[in-house]
């Protein structure tokens, strides 16, 4: 009876650690020792006993893992785990058409990637020519999803 205890609490131990290292590697590992938990039930008190544990074992650590989310996320460790704020930045999926001539400036060293500033307003932008430095003036050439295409003026 301990043997089967202590395969049991092992499973759950490495269930409950299993949120902490990605991959399912515990996971696995936990139910193999429930499956072993369960063999050794069989052998010692029958199939039904068996199958009642083993099913229990993993409703119990499904039922566990939930509550570990739910309540390890209001802890300060737990805060550390997962994000907490939104991020502000956008991208310009459909930027207007107007800005096609337009003259700006790079706010990053575009190579070819990176920022720049048209009428006001921060966009992604590539350079057509590869590389521009910080604080170039550029000119729009045309409007590509999610990034203006510059050149040098």
């Amino acid at each position: 009876m301990s043997l089967i205890i202590g395969l049991a609490l092992t499973a759950f131990i490495l269930f409950f650690f299993e949120i902490f290292v990605p991959g399912g590697v515990l996971a696995m590992a936990g139910g193999l020792f429930l499956l072993a938990a369960s063999v050794v039930t069989y052998t010692e008190y029958g199939f039904i006993w068996a199958i009642a544990l083993f099913f229990l074992g993993l409703i119990a650590a499904i039922g566990l893992f939930f509550l570990e989310i739910r309540f390890i996320t209001h802890t300060p460790f737990g805060k550390q785990l997962s994000l907490q704020s939104t991020i502000s930045a956008r991208l310009n999926p459909l930027a207007d058409e107007k800005l096609v001539g337009e003259a700006g400036v790079t706010l990053t060293t575009l190579s070819p990637g990176g920022k720049v500033r048209v009428k006001g307003a921060v966009h992604t932008a590539a350079a057509l020519g590869g590389f521009l430095d910080k604080g170039t003036p550029v000119r729009v050439v045309r409007i590509e999803p999610f990034k203006l295409i510059v050149e040098k003026t």
